[in-house]
Protein backbone atom coordinates (compact mmCIF):
# COMPACT_ATOMS: atom_id res chain seq x y z
CA UNK A 1 0.00 0.00 0.00
CA UNK A 2 1.63 3.66 -0.90
CA UNK A 3 1.11 6.37 1.34
CA UNK A 4 -0.33 9.41 0.21
CA UNK A 5 1.75 12.88 0.47
CA UNK A 6 0.35 15.75 1.50
CA UNK A 7 -0.27 18.49 -0.71
CA UNK A 8 1.53 21.26 1.31
CA UNK A 9 4.96 21.94 -0.11
CA UNK A 10 6.61 24.89 2.21
CA UNK A 11 9.09 26.33 -1.10
CA UNK A 12 5.71 26.88 -2.45
CA UNK A 13 5.21 30.33 -3.50
CA UNK A 14 2.55 32.38 -1.55
CA UNK A 15 1.13 35.83 -0.60
CA UNK A 16 1.32 34.45 3.00
CA UNK A 17 3.86 35.95 5.35
CA UNK A 18 7.16 33.97 5.28
CA UNK A 19 10.13 34.47 7.60
CA UNK A 20 13.69 33.82 7.51
CA UNK A 21 14.82 32.56 10.27
CA UNK A 22 17.92 31.89 11.94
CA UNK A 23 18.24 29.63 15.23
CA UNK A 24 20.37 28.43 17.49
CA UNK A 25 20.70 25.07 18.31
CA UNK A 26 18.95 25.80 21.26
CA UNK A 27 15.78 27.41 19.43
CA UNK A 28 16.99 31.07 20.36
CA UNK A 29 16.13 33.41 17.36
CA UNK A 30 19.15 34.60 15.85
CA UNK A 31 18.34 36.63 12.45
CA UNK A 32 15.01 36.89 11.28
CA UNK A 33 13.79 38.36 8.29
CA UNK A 34 10.37 38.91 6.86
CA UNK A 35 9.84 37.62 2.88
CA UNK A 36 7.96 39.90 0.35
CA UNK A 37 4.64 38.67 -0.54
CA UNK A 38 4.84 35.79 -3.42
CA UNK A 39 8.63 36.10 -3.52
CA UNK A 40 10.16 33.04 -4.88
CA UNK A 41 10.79 30.76 -1.66
CA UNK A 42 12.48 27.88 -3.37
CA UNK A 43 14.94 30.60 -4.58
CA UNK A 44 15.92 32.33 -1.71
CA UNK A 45 16.44 28.90 0.01
CA UNK A 46 19.42 27.94 -2.06
CA UNK A 47 20.25 31.71 -2.15
CA UNK A 48 20.46 31.57 1.94
CA UNK A 49 22.33 28.28 1.31
CA UNK A 50 24.80 29.58 -1.25
CA UNK A 51 25.34 33.24 1.19
CA UNK A 52 26.40 31.09 4.05
CA UNK A 53 28.78 28.88 1.92
CA UNK A 54 30.33 31.98 0.63
CA UNK A 55 30.40 33.35 4.11
CA UNK A 56 32.43 30.48 5.28
CA UNK A 57 29.82 28.32 6.10
CA UNK A 58 29.62 24.33 6.27
CA UNK A 59 25.51 23.55 5.30
CA UNK A 60 25.36 20.19 6.59
CA UNK A 61 22.06 18.24 6.32
CA UNK A 62 18.78 20.09 4.90
CA UNK A 63 15.64 19.45 3.46
CA UNK A 64 13.18 21.49 0.78
CA UNK A 65 10.41 19.21 2.35
CA UNK A 66 10.89 21.18 5.49
CA UNK A 67 12.31 24.34 4.24
CA UNK A 68 15.36 24.06 6.90
CA UNK A 69 19.11 23.35 6.75
CA UNK A 70 21.90 22.70 9.69
CA UNK A 71 25.14 24.62 8.99
CA UNK A 72 28.36 25.44 11.13
CA UNK A 73 31.31 27.92 11.35
CA UNK A 74 34.22 27.13 13.91
CA UNK A 75 31.70 26.22 17.36
CA UNK A 76 28.87 27.74 16.29
CA UNK A 77 26.28 25.72 14.68
CA UNK A 78 22.57 26.67 13.54
CA UNK A 79 19.35 26.02 12.24
CA UNK A 80 18.46 28.33 8.72
CA UNK A 81 14.48 28.19 7.94
CA UNK A 82 11.74 29.38 6.11
CA UNK A 83 8.77 29.95 8.45
CA UNK A 84 5.11 31.04 8.10
CA UNK A 85 4.57 32.13 11.36
CA UNK A 86 6.49 35.08 12.99
CA UNK A 87 9.70 33.96 15.46
CA UNK A 88 9.06 36.39 17.75
CA UNK A 89 5.89 35.35 18.69
CA UNK A 90 4.19 33.01 21.16
CA UNK A 91 2.48 30.18 19.89
CA UNK A 92 -0.24 28.19 20.77
CA UNK A 93 -0.71 24.70 20.02
CA UNK A 94 -3.47 22.51 19.25
CA UNK A 95 -6.57 24.05 20.73
CA UNK A 96 -4.91 25.54 24.23
CA UNK A 97 -6.54 28.80 22.97
CA UNK A 98 -10.26 27.50 23.03
CA UNK A 99 -9.70 26.06 26.49
CA UNK A 100 -7.85 29.54 27.57
CA UNK A 101 -5.35 27.83 28.98
CA UNK A 102 -1.71 29.66 29.17
CA UNK A 103 0.30 29.54 25.83
CA UNK A 104 3.63 28.82 27.74
CA UNK A 105 2.10 27.10 30.94
CA UNK A 106 4.71 27.17 34.49
CA UNK A 107 5.78 23.96 35.24
CA UNK A 108 4.10 22.78 38.46
CA UNK A 109 6.60 22.37 41.41
CA UNK A 110 7.91 18.73 42.03
CA UNK A 111 5.86 16.29 44.48
CA UNK A 112 7.04 16.54 48.07
CA UNK A 113 7.45 13.34 49.71
CA UNK A 114 6.10 12.67 53.03
CA UNK A 115 8.11 9.80 55.34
Amino acid sequence: MSRRRSGYHPLESTHAPRWLVVRSMHGTVLEARRLGDGEHLQRVFVAEILRRIDAGWRVGEFSSAAAMFFCEKESERCVVSIDSTHPLEEQAYGAAHLAGAPVNPQPRPAATRRR
